[in-house]
């Protein structure tokens, strides 16, 4: 997936709440107890270049959540109708940008900002800069080892 484009954005706990993000339907009245949960895998990065394009993803998804908290804190605040009616036009746009990108992440890694994840490290490597004397020294033991 490319990185999502960047667009004024970001949302609240009262947003939620009442569903406005990714078109989910009002909070949960009289939701059962929690049922026991587990991790279940959604997506792997295979390249250091797949993680860092995943990470910037996700800080682009908050970054445009928070500016729709922002944004709408703003609009409750203000007294003015022509201001709040201006404020609720860039709230609805740069929610709609907010939801496209949401989707794309998921299409692309089966995240949503609605879930919760963990980030496993499965596989690193670790370098150091070296001289080619070096690495050929190094490489000779690596192979002894095996």
């Amino acid at each position: 997936m490319k990185k999502l484009t960047l667009g004024m954005i970001a949302l609240s706990a009262s947003l939620l709440s009442s569903g406005y993000l990714l078109g989910q339907a009002g909070p949960k009245q009289n939701a059962p107890a929690e049922k026991q949960q587990k991790l279940v895998r959604v997506a792997t990065l295979k390249t250091a270049e797949a993680n860092r394009e995943f990470q910037a993803n996700v800080q682009l998804l908050q970054a445009q959540r928070q500016a729709a908290v922002q944004l709408n804190t703003a609009m409750e605040k203000e007294s003015n109708a022509k201001k709040k009616k201006e404020l609720k036009q860039q709230l609805d746009a740069i929610m709609a940008k907010l939801n496209e990108n949401n989707d794309k992440m998921r299409q692309a890694y089966g995240f949503s900002l609605s879930r919760n994840y963990t980030l496993e490290i499965e596989t690193a490597h670790v370098y150091m800069l070296v001289t080619e004397e070096e690495a050929a020294k190094l490489e000779q033991e690596q192979r002894k080892k095996k």
